[in-house]
């Protein structure tokens, strides 16, 4: 098969395993900073708190930012990134569990190892994900996401782009093959921004080729 036939099965196949979109909630005062290494639209004044997922493999980025100001003193509460990878079922409705801290104390304590205290929940089912997570030193400079960004992609844990559903749809329909991970992001990206109709030439150029 050669490498044009293998992105277009790759896409198809894709596609097909998205249509059920999983979610992720990460209850306030943690934030969604990045999705697969994309930056969410959080801002200064907006908080991302939701992401839609498809079936497979992601990694997500949290902060945890909580004031806990007095009239005396400032005591904002920023906590290094957490990073997530996990494979997500279609379908999932996955949340962020862990007890609270109350009090800038408890905060001090919670955030001295976050990741002993979280726990990736299905809320249909009830189940404990298997997660992978591991926290980052806050960069330096505003922008944490970016600092986040660069950081993965030098120690070589930045997210693949490949999801393992839509692989194993793929390898199911049409054999092994090695898959170029750009090229499927910018066929996802074209696919996206076409309007119905050419999505279905597509789909019926795609299986001519088969």
């Amino acid at each position: 098969m050669n490498t044009r036939l293998t992105l277009v099965a790759f896409t198809v196949a894709s596609f097909s395993v998205g249509a059920h979109a999983a979610t992720f909630e990460a209850p306030q005062p943690y934030q969604i900073l990045l999705v697969d290494g994309e930056k969410t639209k959080h801002s200064l004044l907006k908080s991302v708190h939701a992401a839609n997922l498809n079936g497979g493999q992601h990694q997500l980025v949290l902060e945890f930012v909580e004031d806990h100001s007095t009239r005396n003193q400032i005591r904002v509460m920023e906590g290094d990134p957490v990073v997530i990878n996990i494979n997500a079922p279609a379908d999932a409705e996955l949340t962020l569990e862990y007890t609270k801290p109350i009090n800038y104390q408890q905060t001090r304590e919670f955030l001295r190892d976050q990741v002993a205290e979280l726990t990736v929940v299905d809320q249909r089912t009830g189940q404990t994900l298997e997660a992978d997570m591991f926290t980052v030193h806050r960069p330096a400079g505003m922008d944490t996401a970016r600092g986040v960004q660069e950081y993965l992609k030098d120690t070589n844990r930045a997210f693949s782009g490949r999801t393992n559903t839509a692989i194993a749809a793929a390898q199911e329909k049409f054999g092994d093959a090695a898959v170029d991970a750009d090229a499927l992001e910018m066929l996802k990206h074209w696919w996206g921004a076409a309007d119905k109709d050419t999505q279905r030439a597509f789909q019926i150029w795609a299986i001519q080729q088969q």
